[in-house]
């Protein structure tokens, strides 16, 4: 009867540590918006170049003011599926054509490059696992040995 007892409480203890696991969510895409900067592209941005010449570089602006026409705001917004979303800003204020202010926010090397190169490594090693889940099977491991122990006690009372 101990048997079918302590057997239950370790299938149920499996249960809820594979529950707090990623390994049975739904796939969440990750969502890019905007011009993508990284510092490579806005590096090449200098005081005094005209729109045209920016607009090789960045692209078209996210948004044109009507009412400052000689301000470009590039915005990029990174969503990944799990984690934190990204917003990195690029603001140019232009005087007769030409470039005379540069407001960088968040603008940092290129992360999605990395973590696409993340996503493959993962895909190829399946078997590894984050620090949670880690600490989470080290935790049900040391359950599981007290689970035995408390069995081999009651199977051999002494």
């Amino acid at each position: 009867m101990n048997y079918l007892k302590i057997t239950a409480y370790i299938i149920c203890l499996a249960c809820v540590s594979a529950c707090g696991s990623r390994l049975l969510t739904v796939h969440k895409i990750d969502v890019q918006q905007g011009n993508a900067l990284d510092i490579e592209m806005v590096e090449k941005i200098e005081l005094g170049m005209n729109k045209e010449q920016v607009k090789y570089v960045l692209g078209s602006p996210l948004i044109t003011d009507s009412f400052h026409p000689d301000r470009w705001d590039y915005i990029y917004l990174f969503t990944p599926g799990y984690g934190e979303q990204q917003r990195r800003q690029l603001t140019l204020t232009f005087d007769r054509n030409e470039v005379i202010d540069i407001v960088k926010s968040n603008i940092v090397k290129d992360d999605i490059a990395s973590i696409e190169e993340n996503e493959d490594s993962e895909e190829k090693d399946e078997d590894k696992l984050s620090e949670r889940e880690k600490k989470e099977q080290e935790e049900a491991e040391a359950q599981a040995e007290t689970l035995r122990e408390a069995l081999d006690t009651n199977k051999n009372p002494e």
